[in-house]
C-alpha cells in the first residue's frame, strides 16, 4: 500500500526525467521554489528562472558604512547587476584585500561621510591607502563613486569625493560621474544604480549561461524615507514633570501588519510637518494666496502645503544660502558666506524667515521654493527591544521650543508629534538601521552606556533586550539631566534592572541639583580607575546624544581617563580610542 505522503512511481520517473536535463544552477533555483511552495512563500515561488547571458568581466562593488546606508545600496547594485548576467563581487571596505585594486576592471563603491568629513571607521585604512604613496596605478580600470552624505555639514561627501579624486589621480577612468546625495538619498542612488547599468550593458556578454531574476512582483513591500510606513500611535505620554524645563514624551508606535523589523540600536524616521506659523509668515512675506498651485518635486501642489509638508523651512545650510544669494545678490550675504565662524554662527537657529528678512532682495515664491531642500525625516534611537516589542516601536521625544531674534521657534517635528499627534492617529515612519551602534555579538561582553536626557533611549531597547534573551552581560548606565524630581527619565524601570541584575551600576548627574553643574563626563572621572578596569575586561563603550557638546565632553573625559589611568601618554591615549573604535568598542549615536 503506497503512502499518501510518498511519490509514485509515474511521479518519480517525471521528475527524473526534468532533472536531467537541468543544470547545476537551475536546480539549486529548482530547491528554492520548492522550499517556497512548502512554506507558502509566494516570492520564492513566483521567483523566475531566466537565462540571461553571463558576462565575464571582473566587477567589484565596495561600501563603506557607518549606520548601514552604503551597504544596503551596494547590494541593491549587487542584485541588479547580478540579473542583468554580471558576476559581480561585493565587499565591505574592511574586508577588502588592498592588494586586489590593482587588479580590478570595474570598480564601484558606496562610501558615507561620518562627521566632518571623515570616513566611516569600516573606509579608513582603505582611504588612508589609496590616498597614500603605496597606493597603485590604476589605468586599466573603470570606476564610479556614489557618495552619501548630509549637507548640514560643511565637508558635504567629502569621503566620497576623496575616493574620487584618488582614483583619477591614479589613472583609473570614471565612467559614471560620482553622484553625491543628501541625507533623502534614494532617488539619487536609484539614478546612479541605473547609470552604472547602462554602461555596463555596454559590454557585450558571453552567451549560455543561467541566472535568476527574481520577479518584482512578489518582492516584500520596503517602507524608506520615500514610501512610509502610517503607523498608528498607540500611546503618548509625558515623562517630565510639569515644573521641568524639559517637555519629553515616551512614545509607542504600532507596526502592526507592516512586516517591520528592526534591532536594539535602529532609529525610526519620522515624516513631520512644518510650524504652521513659521508657514504663514512665509506666504505673508510674499502675499501670496496659500491656495496657489506650485510645482515641487515633479508635482503640483497648494503653496501651503507644499511648505507645511514637502519642504525643509525649520533650518537652513550653506547651500540654501548660496542659491538663494545668486538670485538676490546681496552684498551682506556674499560678506556673511565668506566668514565660516560667522557663517556657523548665523545658521544655528537661523530659519527660512530669517533669510527673508535679514537678506532681503528681489526673489519670487517660485525661485524661492525652488532653493530649499526636501523636507526630510527626523531621526529618534528607538527606547523599545525588539523581542519584547515584535510589533511596535518605541521613541523617546523632547519638544523643541526655544526664543531667537524674539521669535518664537518650534522643531518641525518634535513639536509636530506634541502638539498636533493624539492617540489613534497615524504617522509616516520608517525603519533606520544603525549597524554602528549594537549591542556585542559576545553576549558575556560588559557594557558602559553614557546617555544625556532623550540619549538614554537605546539603553532601555538594550536593557529590554539583554532581559528578555537571558544574557549575562554586565552593564553600566552614566545617565545625565537637569534635575532629579523633573527629569528622571524611565527612572522605576532602572531601578527594576537593577533588583533583577539586568543592570549592574547606575551613575546619574543632575546639573540644577546643586550650585556647581555636574554632568554625565564628571560622573566618568570620578569613577576613573573601575571605567579604565571594565575597558581592559573588554567593555563596549557607548556614547548617545548631542555631538556638538555632550559626545565630545565625554570622549575628551575618557581620553583623560585612559592617559591617566594607563600611564600612558596623551598619543597613546589617541591610539588607545582608535583601537577601540575599530574593534566596535567605542560606539557613537550623536546628532
Amino acid at each position: 500500500m503506497t503512502n499518501q505522503y510518498q511519490i509514485n512511481s509515474e511521479q518519480l520517473s517525471q521528475i527524473n526525467e526534468l532533472v536531467k536535463e537541468l543544470n547545476k544552477e537551475q536546480l539549486v533555483w529548482l530547491n528554492g521554489y520548492i522550499s517556497g511552495l512548502i512554506n507558502g512563500n509566494t516570492s520564492s515561488a513566483n521567483t523566475l528562472a531566466t537565462a540571461v547571458p553571463k558576462s565575464s568581466e571582473k566587477i567589484t562593488i565596495l561600501y563603506g558604512t557607518h549606520t548601514g546606508h552604503s551597504k544596503e545600496i551596494a547590494l541593491d547594485l549587487y542584485d541588479r547587476l547580478s540579473s542583468l548576467g554580471f558576476s559581480p563581487s561585493l565587499k565591505a571596505l574592511d574586508e577588502y584585500k588592498k592588494t586586489d585594486l590593482k587588479k580590478e576592471q570595474y570598480l564601484f563603491l558606496v562610501v558615507s561621510t561620518h562627521g566632518e568629513g571623515e570616513p566611516p571607521i569600516q573606509a579608513e585604512d582603505f582611504h588612508e591607502y589609496v590616498l597614500g604613496k603605496r597606493a597603485p596605478k590604476l589605468e586599466g580600470t573603470k570606476f564610479s563613486v556614489l557618495a552619501l552624505g548630509d549637507k548640514s555639514y560643511k565637508k558635504f561627501c567629502q569621503t566620497g569625493v576623496d575616493f574620487n579624486e584618488a582614483f583619477k589621480k591614479l589613472g583609473a577612468k570614471e565612467i559614471v560621474p560620482i553622484q553625491k546625495a543628501d541625507v533623502a538619498y534614494e532617488e539619487i542612488a536609484n539614478h546612479w544604480i541605473d547609470s552604472v547599468a547602462s554602461e555596463l550593458q555596454k559590454i557585450q556578454p558571453a552567451a549560455n549561461s543561467t541566472v535568476s531574476v527574481e520577479n518584482t512582483a512578489a518582492k516584500k513591500k520596503k517602507f524608506n524615507r520615500t514610501n512610509p510606513f502610517y503607523a498608528e500611535v498607540l500611546e503618548k505620554v509625558r515623562i517630565t514633570t510639569e515644573q521641568s524645563e524639559k517637555e519629553i514624551y515616551h512614545v509607542e508606535i504600532s507596526l502592526e501588519d507592516s512586516d517591520i523589523e528592526y534591532q536594539a540600536g535602529d532609529s525610526i524616521g519620522v515624516l513631520p510637518n512644518n510650524p504652521v506659523d513659521l508657514v504663514d509668515l512665509i506666504i505673508n512675506h510674499f502675499t501670496e494666496d496659500p491656495e496657489r498651485i506650485v510645482r515641487v518635486g515633479g508635482k503640483h501642489v497648494s503653496l501651503f502645503r507644499a511648505l507645511q509638508h514637502k519642504l525643509e523651512i525649520t533650518v537652513l545650510n550653506r547651500e540654501v544660502l548660496e542659491k538663494y544669494n545668486e538670485i538676490v545678490k546681496n552684498k551682506e550675504l556674499a560678506t556673511l558666506l565668506e566668514n565660516e565662524e560667522a557663517l556657523d554662527q548665523y545658521l544655528y537657529g537661523a530659519d527660512t524667515i530669517d533669510l527673508l528678512e535679514d537678506f532681503p532682495g528681489k526673489i519670487k515664491i517660485d525661485e524661492f521654493i525652488g532653493i530649499l531642500r526636501v523636507l526630510y525625516a527626523r531621526l529618534y534611537s528607538i527606547s523599545s527591544g525588539p523581542t519584547l516589542n515584535p510589533e511596535e516601536v518605541h521613541i523617546t521625544v523632547a519638544s523643541l521650543r526655544y526664543k531667537h531674534k524674539k521669535r518664537d521657534r518650534n522643531g518641525a517635528c518634535s513639536t509636530y508629534i506634541s502638539d498636533q499627534i493624539n492617540v489613534g492617529d497615524h504617522i509616516p515612519v520608517f525603519i533606520e538601521k544603525n549597524e554602528a551602534f549594537r549591542l556585542p555579538k559576545e553576549t558575556d561582553k560588559p557594557l558602559i552606556m553614557v546617555g544625556a536626557g532623550t540619549g538614554v533611549a537605546p539603553y532601555r531597547s538594550f536593557l529590554q533586550e539583554i532581559e528578555q534573551n537571558n544574557k549575562q552581560t554586565n552593564s553600566w548606565l552614566f545617565f545625565g539631566n537637569q534635575r532629579f524630581k523633573e527629569d528622571f527619565l524611565y527612572q522605576v524601570e532602572w531601578q527594576k534592572y537593577l533588583q533583577k541584575g539586568v543592570l549592574n551600576k547606575l551613575d546619574v548627574a543632575f546639573s540644577r541639583d546643586q550650585n556647581e553643574k555636574e554632568y554625565v563626563q564628571h560622573k566618568l572621572k570620578q569613577k576613573a580607575s573601575e571605567v579604565f578596569q571594565w575597558l581592559e575586561n573588554g567593555a563596549h563603550f557607548y556614547i548617545c546624544g548631542d555631538k556638538n557638546y555632550m559626545a565630545k565632553d565625554v570622549q575628551e573625559s575618557l581620553k583623560e581617563i585612559i592617559t591617566s589611568e594607563g600611564g600612558i601618554t596623551a598619543e597613546k591615549a589617541d591610539e588607545y580610542l582608535k583601537k577601540l573604535k575599530k574593534e566596535r568598542r567605542l560606539l557613537l549615536d550623536v546628532y
